[in-house]
C-alpha cells in the first residue's frame, strides 16, 4: 500500500512542477501561478511522507515472548495476598501467573489468628470450610487480655456476639492456610509454579510487557512474560527492592513456638503486654488438636529492639508471671522462629503495569501486628482494579493509583492512628492498666468491642466516643491514684490467667 502511495505522489509531483515551469514560461496570470506553487509544496510534501522510512514496530513476539509464557498478570509470592489475587483474576478468566519460591506446604511464622474480614476471603474460596471440616482450624470463644500492671479480664466474646460455635478469630497454622489459599488459586485457574526463584524482572517500555527471568531449584531457567507485575513476596519485599520501589527494612519483628501437653492454659487467646515489650505485646492463642501458639510482637515506639527478640521471648516465658504460671516451669515447646514485620503501608504501591501487595507493601497494622485480613483484602482490591484495566487496555500508572486509593480509604488511615497509638502506649503504659479496668467493669460485650477494633474489624475512631474515652480518663486517674498511694495490687474481674 505505501509503494501505491509513493508512485502516485511521484507523479502528481511531476504534473505540478511541469504545469508551474509552463506557466511561467507563458507569462498565466500569477494566480495560476501561485496555485501551482501551492500545488507544488503539496505534492512535494506528499511525496516526501510517502517516500518516509517505514516505522520499525516490533511486535511482541521480536522480544522473544513464547506465547505460552505470556500472562495477564505475573504475581511473585504466593502467600496470602498473592493466591488471593490470582484467585480473584483467574475466577474472572484472566491468565494468571503466580511463582512461588518454596514449595507447599511451607511455613510462615506468625500468630496464626485469622479474623472475620480475612474469614469472608476464605469462605469464599471454600477454604474455611474444608479447614473446618479437616479440624485444622480453632475458633476462639474466650479470651482477654492483661495489661502492663496485672490488670486483666477474660470474657467470652463469641457468646456476646451470638456466634454460636465460630468465633471473632480462628486459629489456622499458617503451614495449613497458605497451602489452602494457593491451592484454591490454582484450581481457580492460575498456573502455579513452585520452587521458582525470580532472578530480575525487566519493563519493555515499547510494549508495555513485563519479562521476569526465573530460576527453579534444580537450577533450570525459564523467562515469562506479563501485562502487570505483582511483588507479593512479604515483608523482606526483595522484588520490590530490587526495582527500587521499597526503600527501607521491616521495622517490626515477631517469634513463634508451638506448645504441647499443656494443661494449665485455660483458655482460648490472651494478649499480655509487658512493660518490657511495650507497645509490643506477646499472646497465647489455642490452635487445632489442643496446642498452643506463643507469640512475641516487637512494634517500634519502645525500648525493645529487633535484635532483643529472643532474648525477650525466653525470658517472658520463664520470668514474666503472667506467662509462666500458665506455661508451667519445664513446656513442650518448640524452638523460637522469627518473622520481620513491614509496619503500615508504604508511600506507593503501584507503578506503570506494576502493583505491590500484602506484606511486600507494609500492610500490617502498626498497633496490633495483625497482618493477613489486610493482605487478603488487597489481593481482593488489586484483582478489581486490574480486571477493569485489562477490561479497557490502560494498566497505566495513572489508572494503576485507583489501587493505592481505594486501600488508602480502606484501612490507610486506620494504618496512621494505630502508629498513634502505638507511641502513646509505648509512653503511657497506664492507658492499657486503664482500659483493662474498664473492660472488667463494662464485662464481655464491651471486651467484645475492644476485640473488634483491635483486629480491625472497627474503626480505632470507637476510642473516641463518648460512652469511652470519658471513662478511660477516669480509669486512668483511679490507676494513677492506686499507683501513687499503693492501695490496690492488679484488678481481675474473673481468675488472673
Amino acid at each position: 500500500m505505501a509503494d501505491k502511495y509513493l508512485e502516485t505522489a511521484k507523479l502528481h509531483f511531476t504534473r505540478v512542477v511541469d504545469q508551474t515551469v509552463k506557466a511561467v514560461r507563458e507569462n498565466q496570470p500569477v494566480a495560476i501561478a501561485v496555485g501551482s506553487g501551492v500545488g507544488l509544496l503539496g505534492a512535494y510534501g506528499l511525496y516526501k511522507v510517502a517516500s518516509r522510512p517505514k516505522l520499525q514496530t516490533k511486535t511482541v513476539a521480536e522480544y522473544e515472548k513464547p506465547a505460552e509464557n505470556f500472562y495477564d498478570v505475573a504475581i511473585v509470592g504466593a502467600g496470602p495476598s498473592g493466591s488471593t489475587l490470582g484467585y480473584y483474576m483467574a475466577r474472572e478468566g484472566r491468565k494468571v501467573l503466580v511463582l512461588e519460591k518454596k514449595r507447599f506446604p511451607r511455613d510462615k511464622y506468625c500468630g496464626d489468628a485469622v479474623t472475620s474480614i480475612a474469614q469472608k476471603h476464605l469462605m469464599t474460596m471454600g477454604v474455611l470450610q474444608e479447614i473446618v471440616s479437616e479440624k485444622k482450624g480453632f475458633y476462639a470463644q474466650n479470651g482477654g487480655f492483661v495489661s502492663p500492671c496485672g490488670n486483666s479480664f477474660i470474657g467470652n466474646s463469641a457468646k456476646e456476639l451470638n456466634l454460636g460455635t465460630g468465633g471473632t478469630a480462628i486459629a489456622i497454622k499458617r503451614i495449613v492456610l497458605d497451602e489452602k489459599i494457593a491451592k484454591a488459586c490454582k484450581n481457580a485457574g492460575a498456573n502455579l509454579v513452585e520452587d521458582t526463584t525470580v532472578e530480575n524482572a525487566t519493563f519493555l517500555e515499547k510494549t508495555g510487557i513485563w519479562k521476569v527471568e526465573c530460576t527453579t531449584t534444580d537450577a533450570q531457567k525459564f523467562t515469562y512474560y506479563a501485562r502487570v507485575l505483582v511483588c507479593a513476596d512479604g515483608a523482606p519485599s526483595k522484588l520490590a527492592r530490587d526495582l527500587g520501589y521499597v526503600k527501607t527494612e521491616p521495622q517490626g519483628v515477631c517469634s513463634r513456638a508451638y506448645i504441647k501437653n499443656n494443661k494449665l492454659f485455660k483458655w482460648d487467646g490472651v494478649v499480655y503486654y509487658p512493660p518490657k515489650l511495650l507497645p509490643g505485646y506477646c499472646a497465647i492463642i489455642r490452635e487445632a488438636g489442643d496446642e498452643l501458639n506463643f507469640a512475641c510482637y516487637i512494634i517500634p515506639g519502645g525500648k525493645a529492639q529487633n535484635d532483643d527478640l529472643s532474648d525477650l521471648h525466653h525470658d517472658i516465658i520463664a520470668n514474666y508471671p503472667y506467662v509462666s504460671r500458665v506455661l508451667g516451669p519445664n513446656p513442650d515447646i518448640e524452638r523460637m522462629k522469627a518473622a520481620s514485620l513491614r509496619l503500615g503501608g508504604i508511600d506507593k504501591s503501584y507503578d506503570q503495569h506494576l502493583l505491590i501487595i500484602g506484606d511486600a507493601a507494609g500492610f500490617i497494622d502498626p498497633l496490633t501486628g495483625e497482618g493477613i485480613q489486610y493482605a487478603m483484602d488487597s489481593g481482593k482490591i488489586a484483582s478489581d482494579v486490574l480486571v477493569e484495566g485489562l477490561k479497557s487496555g490502560n494498566v497505566s500508572e495513572k489508572f494503576l493509583k485507583k489501587y493505592q486509593d481505594k486501600w488508602v480509604r480502606e484501612w490507610g488511615r486506620e494504618f496512621y492512628w494505630s502508629m498513634k497509638m502505638s507511641l502513646l502506649l509505648g509512653r503511657f503504659p497506664i492507658m492499657l492498666d486503664a482500659a483493662a479496668r474498664l473492660i472488667g467493669k463494662r464485662g464481655s460485650r464491651f471486651l467484645a468491642e475492644w476485640a473488634e477494633v483491635m483486629t480491625g474489624n472497627a474503626s480505632k475512631t470507637w476510642f473516641l466516643r463518648l460512652d469511652v474515652w470519658p471513662f478511660l480518663v477516669l480509669e486512668m486517674i483511679a490507676q494513677f491514684s492506686n499507683n501513687l498511694f499503693g492501695k490496690k495490687g492488679p484488678v481481675s474481674l474473673e481468675k488472673t490467667p
